[in-house]
């Protein structure tokens, strides 16, 4: 078993670094990935390093910033602002992932991708992949019926639970129940393939 939240940011001062951990840990949760909304990155890597359970962290930057992206062990992907032809060539370039809303599907996809969101349904290429965000109480048929599509094609492998969390409303632990409510009754494999082992692979764990 190796759970990862991927994708996650703080509510500071009273929901930060540590706060955070103790609740993955209460839930059996090894590691998490950091998407920062706000401030340096800079900082969102200090972060990081004080506190080993953040295995990743995910930049938001436009194209234009690209340019500037540091090198970094923790950073294997960007959350991209949009999916430009130019940006994802710099991206294949430097051995980078791409995460982008999934409201842009579909587009070029040179390098692997995670798409913020659950897509329309539908046959994606082997490189792209889907965070399953925005699961919240209480749970909707149309939730469910998305998740069960998604679970047919493109299948587990491609797919990562990414609670969003503080973002969208909600606890975390409410955000972890409202997925697996919409998940339902699964085999404790496949269970474990969405909160993480596609994660594992996607982000080279």
């Amino acid at each position: 078993m190796f759970r990862v939240d991927a994708q996650h940011s703080y509510a500071p001062p009273a929901q930060g670094p540590e706060w955070y951990g103790k609740i993955l840990a209460r839930n059996k949760f090894e590691g998490s990935v950091y998407v920062p909304h706000d401030g340096s990155l800079e900082d969102a890597l200090s972060i990081a390093s004080a506190h080993p359970y953040i295995r990743r962290v995910v930049p938001r930057v436009t194209p234009e910033e690209l340019a500037t992206l540091p090198e970094h062990p923790l950073i294997v992907s960007v959350h991209l602002s949009e999916p430009s032809a130019a940006a994802m060539e710099i991206l294949r370039q430097r051995n980078l992932a791409a995460e982008i809303d999934a409201h842009f599907w579909p587009f070029p996809a040179p390098v692997p991708v995670a798409l913020d969101g659950m897509p329309a349904a539908g046959e994606l290429p082997a490189n792209v992949y889907v965070k399953l965000t925005g699961f919240r109480l209480p749970v909707t048929p149309e939730q469910t019926q998305m998740l069960r599509q998604l679970l047919r094609a493109p299948g587990p492998e491609r797919l990562m639970f990414a609670s969003g969390w503080p973002y969208g409303g909600g606890t975390w632990k409410e955000t972890l129940a409202a997925f697996t409510q919409s998940l339902g009754a699964m085999p404790m494999a496949l269970r474990e393939q969405l909160l993480g082992g596609t994660a594992r692979d996607f982000y080279r764990l």
